[in-house]
C-alpha cells in the first residue's frame, strides 16, 4: 500500500526552530546556514522541501548516496516529487534500494503530477574492469570484462524495476541512462587511438540503448571547455565521432554566471555544428570549481552567497532568461539538468539549503532569509 504524506505528517507549523545538533546527528542530517550560523535540523529540511513547487524541467542526479535504504524516507519521497526523478549508480545499487526507489515514484505518481517521477541510472562506463593503464585500443581480457558487467548491472536493475513495479501495481519508467566516461581523451593526429576511443564508448552506448529502448542517453562532458585564459576548446572526452543524441554544459562554478553563460552560449554552437537540439546541464550546488592563487581547483564544500544558487535555477527553468539570449544564455536548448555532487551527499553539507535556493528561483518564490541570506 502507499502512503501518502500531509503536512500533519511533517509537522508543519509557521515556525521553524533552529537547534543546535550534535556532531552525530549533523552527519546524518544535512543542509547547513551560512558558516557561523545554526545548522538547520532535519525535520526543518523536511519542511522546507515539502514547500517547494515541482520544477518545471526534470532534473537528474549522480547516483544517490543516501536516503535510498527506507522507503518511507521523506527526503527521497520530496526528491522524487520536486525534481521527477530519483537516481541511482547501477555498479553498487542493490534490489531493496530500487524496490524503495519504485515505491517513492510511484507514491508520487499516484498523486498524477504533470510530470511522472521516473528513476535514473548513473555508470561510469571504462572505469570498473578496464585494466587502468591500457590504452583504448587494447581489446584484451578486461574489454571485454567491462562490457559483461555492465550488462551484468544494466540488466540487473532493469529486472529489479520490473519486478516491483509489478508489486506495487504501477509503472515507474527509467527514463535515463547517466554515462560518464573520463577514461579516454582524445589524441590529437593518432585516428587509431581516436577510433579506438570512439568504438569502446559506442559500443556501450549501443548496449544501453538494446537494454533499455525508451531511456535517454546522456554522456556527460561533451562540451566546449575554456583552456586557461586563451580559448575555447572542444572537451578531449569524446572525438565528435561518437552517437550522439545530446551534449553536455558542466555549471559547476555557479557564482561564475557569465562564465557559466557563455559555457553554455559556446556549447550550443558546437552543438549546432553536429546538428544536435539538446544540451543538458550539470548544476554543482554547495561545490564546484572554485579559484585560487595558482590553480583552479574543486571544493565539494563550496559554501558560495546563496544567492548564486537562486539565480542559476531562474535562469535555467525560467523561460523569460531563454528568450533574452544576448544578456543571458540559450537556457531553451537545456531540456533536462544533472545535479553533481547527488543530493545531500555527506562531503557537500550545504547542498541541502542551496537545493532550497534554487528551487526557490526556479518557482519565483522570493525569499531567502529564512536560509540566512537576508540582502
Amino acid at each position: 500500500m502507499l502512503k501518502f504524506y500531509t503536512k500533519a505528517d511533517f509537522g508543519i507549523s509557521k515556525k521553524i526552530v533552529t537547534l543546535a545538533v550534535s556532531a552525530l546527528i549533523l552527519s546524518a542530517f544535512v543542509g547547513g546556514l551560512n558558516a557561523g550560523t545554526e545548522l538547520l535540523t532535519k525535520s526543518a529540511i523536511e519542511e522546507k522541501l515539502f514547500m517547494l513547487k515541482p520544477l518545471a524541467k526534470v532534473h537528474y542526479s549522480s547516483g544517490l548516496r543516501n536516503n535510498l535504504d527506507n522507503r518511507e524516507d521523506r527526503i527521497l519521497y520530496e526528491i522524487a516529487r520536486i525534481t521527477h526523478s530519483v537516481c541511482v549508480s547501477a555498479e553498487w545499487v542493490n534490489e531493496s534500494q530500487i524496490e524503495n526507489c519504485v515505491y517513492a515514484c510511484a507514491k508520487v505518481n499516484k498523486t498524477m503530477p504533470a510530470i511522472p517521477s521516473s528513476i535514473g541510472i548513473n555508470f561510469s562506463p571504462w572505469h570498473r574492469k578496464f585494466g587502468k593503464d591500457l590504452p583504448p585500443t587494447d581489446r584484451g581480457p578486461t574489454y571485454y570484462e567491462e562490457i559483461a558487467f555492465f550488462r551484468e548491472r544494466m540488466g540487473l536493475t532493469k529486472d529489479w524495476v520490473s519486478k516491483y513495479n509489478e508489486k506495487y501495481n504501477s509503472d515507474v519508467k527509467v527514463s535515463v541512462l547517466l554515462l560518464d566516461c573520463e577514461r579516454f581523451y582524445e589524441k590529437h593526429g593518432d585516428e587509431k587511438w581516436n577510433e579506438a576511443m570512439r568504438e569502446a564508448v559506442d559500443t556501450i552506448h549501443k548496449i544501453a540503448g538494446e537494454i533499455f529502448p525508451e531511456a535517454r542517453i546522456e554522456w556527460y562532458g561533451r562540451s566546449m571547455v575554456k583552456q586557461g585564459d586563451l580559448q575555447w576548446e572542444k572537451s578531449p572526452y569524446f572525438t565528435g565521432k561518437e552517437i550522439m543524441t545530446t551534449l553536455s554544459c558542466s555549471f559547476y562554478s555557479v557564482p561564475e554566471l557569465d562564465f557559466m553563460r557563455e559555457k553554455l552560449r559556446k556549447t550550443t554552437e558546437l552543438a549546432d555544428k553536429f546538428g544536435i537540439k539538446e544540451v543538458t546541464a550539470y548544476v554543482a550546488l554547495g561545490a564546484g570549481f572554485r579559484r585560487g592563487l595558482k590553480k583552479v581547483y574543486w571544493d565539494d564544500n563550496w559554501d558560495y552567497d546563496l544567492i548564486y544558487s537562486y539565480m542559476i535555477g531562474a535562469e535555467l527553468n525560467n523561460a523569460w532568461y531563454a528568450r533574452h539570449t544576448d544578456a543571458y544564455a540559450p537556457y531553451d536548448r537545456c531540456k533536462v539538468v544533472v545535479f553533481f555532487p547527488p543530493p545531500f551527499y555527506k562531503d557537500t553539507p550545504n547542498w541541502g539549503k542551496h537545493f532550497v535556493a534554487y528551487v526557490r528561483g526556479a518557482t519565483g518564490v522570493k525569499e531567502l532569509s529564512d536560509l540566512g541570506f537576508d540582502k
